[in-house]
């Protein structure tokens, strides 16, 4: 395994700054430390790139545009980038505010199926990020319950951070090397989350977040995935060709009007889902609840995504 040659960086400083404490997680691309910012006192998160593909310049590339995505787009519920390093003699690294709580995907397998008032809350986020996202001309493209990571802010539970922009696709005003990274008929991201287009290699745009967002929310509404086959060419061939099943087959007490929305993002045909994220906000928004010191209350756009940033908590994948 890969995993088990990678060099563990516990102990380490990085950038003259950042003193590795200890490993988070690892995934594809890097493994995830908490850290100490010595010059500050401060706790983040760094991810180090993976040594076996530090010279690789196209997922260099990659791993410098997420830096850039997730760091230029400033928004409360995208993850925020403080820095970016890739030094002779030390691995390539970034530097994320330090979250405390846990992903999308570990919520979904320690509690089993969310409430719709709880999806909608977190999916309202969701939206928003995205709706930001695209407005930069960013296409996240790999959107799963991994990479949405939950947090409280002020006593409001559920506050949702967008993580891993770095196979992000640039769809409008992109320039040099990381304009084209994506080469033509390769399809990039996770499977199961995958949009009908995006599974054949073909062009993305705002609405393939969009069915991915839907997968999630079906997932988080009933435990299960829209399309679950058990190989891969199956998986893809439900995906493209295979109506989901009805979600309320799966969760009865779904609200009929929710689970349209669901289902209207995990259309095949891009032009009958909604056209942007912000225009599946506004759908979702009248379910959505928020946890306030054990009270749910109506939730708006504005408390969906708190700009307060006094408060920083911790760890990605």
């Amino acid at each position: 395994m890969v995993a088990a040659r990678e060099t563990d960086w516990t102990g380490a400083l990085l950038g003259g700054r950042y003193r590795l404490v200890r490993c988070l997680g690892r995934g594809g691309m890097g493994a995830v430390y908490e850290a100490k910012q010595e010059d500050l006192g401060r706790r983040v998160a760094v991810k180090v790139l993976h040594a076996h593909l530090a010279n690789d310049q196209d997922v260099l590339t990659r791993f410098r545009r997420e830096a850039q995505a997730a760091g230029g787009l400033g928004h409360p519920n995208i993850v925020q980038v403080t820095d970016f390093q890739a030094r002779s003699g030390e691995p390539p690294f970034l530097v994320m505010e330090h979250l405390v709580g846990a992903s999308l995907a570990t919520t979904i397998r320690e509690q089993g199926p969310l409430s719709q008032a709880r999806v909608a809350f977190i999916a309202q986020q969701i939206l928003s990020a995205l709706a930001a996202a695209h407005a930069a001309g960013i296409i996240h493209r790999d959107l799963k319950p991994d990479n949405v990571f939950l947090t409280s802010i002020a006593g409001v539970d559920d506050i949702v951070k967008l993580l891993d922009f770095g196979v992000a696709k640039l769809v409008q005003g992109g320039t040099g090397p990381e304009a084209n990274l994506t080469t033509t008929g390769a399809a990039i991201g996770t499977p199961v989350y995958m949009a009908p287009e995006q599974a054949r290699g073909r062009g993305v745009d705002a609405r393939t977040d969009l069915y991915s967002t839907g997968v999630c929310m079906y997932e988080a509404l009933t435990g299960r995935l829209p399309h679950d086959p058990p190989s891969y060419s199956a998986l893809i061939a439900a995906i493209l060709e295979e109506p989901p099943r009805a979600l309320r087959e799966h969760r009865p007490e779904v609200d009929p009007k929710l689970a349209a929305i669901v289902h209207r993002v995990l259309e095949k045909d891009p032009t009958r889902r909604f056209q942007s994220a912000d225009e599946m906000r506004v759908a979702v928004e009248p379910f959505a609840r928020a946890s306030v010191g054990g009270a749910l209350l109506p939730v708006t756009a504005s408390r969906a995504a708190p700009t307060r940033r006094g408060r920083r908590s911790s760890p990605c994948r």
